[in-house]
């Protein structure tokens, strides 16, 4: 009996050992830890009623942009807003940009305004209220530079012109239409005859 007990102890300890480690496993397991999945576009923070200010060098307010609400996504780090308006208020004409949606690039150098774009150049100088309506307009902010691949329609007083697409860029006065540009152009001012 004394043979049979000693035989079988190196399995009762076998076994406990066995029994002890499952144990030891199970209860220090922790629950796994949920990461985050950046092939996912999910919104990581929103924001009601936001107004951002960008000042030049000099320390004056190059543009302000208000949007009525702002959805942040981690996966690709953009950002949408709801009805955006940006006001470029550094100018002797103010102008005003507007639409019902925008996404604005990662780093915030791009902003693609859709659906209803308007924009608004005030009168200044002899020359009267200018505007703009699309359907998708990309802007520069910083650099002050649009481009429209859809078309436009541009007014200024009475002078209406359409075209395909149209480039801008708002600190050298410039505005380029591209692609069946059609239009009526009226002076401001009538022209002294000779």
């Amino acid at each position: 009996m004394n043979g049979r007990g000693h035989s079988l102890f190196p399995l009762i300890v076998l076994t406990l050992l066995a029994g002890v480690s499952v144990w030891l496993d199970r209860i220090t397991q922790q629950e796994p830890v949920a990461k985050t999945d950046r092939t996912r576009h999910e919104a990581d923070f929103t924001a009601d009623k936001l107004t951002l200010r960008r000042f030049d060098p000099t320390g004056k307010i190059q543009y302000v942009l208000v949007a009525d609400s702002m959805v942040h996504y981690a996966d690709d780090e953009s950002t949408e807003l709801v009805r955006p308006r940006l006001n470029y208020l550094n100018r002797p004409e103010p102008v005003w940009v507007e639409s019902n949606f925008a996404t604005v690039s990662k780093d915030g150098a791009t902003v693609v305004l859709t659906d209803d774009v308007f924009l608004r150049r005030a009168a200044h100088a002899g020359k009267p209220e200018s505007t703009l309506r699309t359907e998708a307009m990309t802007v520069w902010p910083d650099d002050e530079k649009m481009r429209s691949d859809k078309p436009v329609t541009l007014t200024q007083g009475k002078t209406v012109i359409t075209a395909e697409r149209m480039e801008s860029d708002n600190i050298v006065g410039e505005v380029r239409l591209q692609g069946q540009v059609r239009g009526t152009l009226y002076r401001n001012t009538p022209t002294p005859k000779p």
